[in-house]
């Protein structure tokens, strides 16, 4: 009887050892094998299993569970996300208008600046060189106008892992935009959030949402929001959109960073879409 006991024990401890490996052999995997793997298996089934991303400082642990698209135009239609769980209180506006620089006019008018802008920083004058530019002229150039904006909302599961204090910021990751091996703009969770513990007039994006959990272990699910304008990420249908970490501490170099390889991103593509 002893024996028998000792070999079902044996049989439980490797079942959750082989589990434990097929888990973190899921995590580590790149945006790449995962959508390799996800194109296969929808063939047959519709089940979707969230990956788990952990951030660098390994307090929170992220999985996307779907995802949200709405061009501006109609955002003021929807009904899906609420006015009060917007930053501002209030959904945006459909003709979102900003006071910014007139880039285009900026260029026109300094070539050296132009083919900078151009070249990526490669040509024409150096960062501190356009820096200087940009802050003695960019009064000159000030102007209203509507930037072509998309609102992305992804649903995620958050969990705290006790790392760190138990105050922690929600909108840690960033969505990336990529056309061949080229980030061509990014930007972060920035307007919106259904289960932020401080709303009011005049509240910081930072206070927005900040989130206090209990204990180790709790887990939140909410959506978060974020206004992409077409001046800082290239909305081209022609790229590739990736949700995760920007280098941390372990990147000795920002060129080495890349979202369609990197185990801490995962591509939009690979998350279902709200229907």
């Amino acid at each position: 009887m002893k024996r028998k006991a000792t070999v079902l024990v044996s049989v439980i401890v490797l079942s959750i050892l082989l589990f434990a490996v097929i888990i973190l052999e899921k995590s580590n995997k790149t945006p790449m094998q995962r959508y390799s793997e996800t194109s296969q298996t929808t063939k047959n089934t519709d089940k979707y299993t969230p990956v788990k991303i952990t951030n660098d400082d390994g307090n929170l642990q992220f999985e996307f569970l779907s995802y949200d698209l709405i061009d501006d135009k109609d955002i003021e239609k929807q009904t899906k996300y609420k006015s009060e769980y917007f930053i501002d209180g209030k959904v945006p506006p459909s003709d979102y208008v900003v006071r910014d620089i007139d880039y285009e006019a900026l260029r026109r008018d300094y070539p050296k600046y132009d083919e900078f802008y151009s070249s990526n920083g490669e040509k024409g004058m150096t960062y501190e060189e356009a820096g200087e530019l940009v802050r003695e002229h960019g009064s000159e150039y000030m102007i209203d106008k509507h930037i072509k904006t998309k609102y992305l909302f992804v649903r995620c599961r958050i969990t705290y892992l006790g790392n760190g204090r138990n105050e922690e910021w929600l909108n840690l990751f960033d969505i990336f935009a990529m056309r061949g091996n080229e980030i061509v703009g990014l930007c972060n969770m920035n307007c919106y959030l259904d289960i932020s513990q401080h709303r009011g007039e005049g509240v910081s994006e930072n206070d927005f949402f900040q989130y206090k959990f209990e204990k180790v272990g709790d887990s939140v699910e909410c959506v978060m929001g974020c206004r992409i304008r077409g001046d800082f990420v290239d909305l081209s249908e022609e790229n590739k959109y990736y949700v995760g970490f920007q280098p941390g501490t372990r990147y000795s170099d920002y060129d080495q960073f890349n979202p369609a390889i990197d185990r801490r991103c995962v591509a939009l593509r690979d998350i279902p879409k709200e229907t």
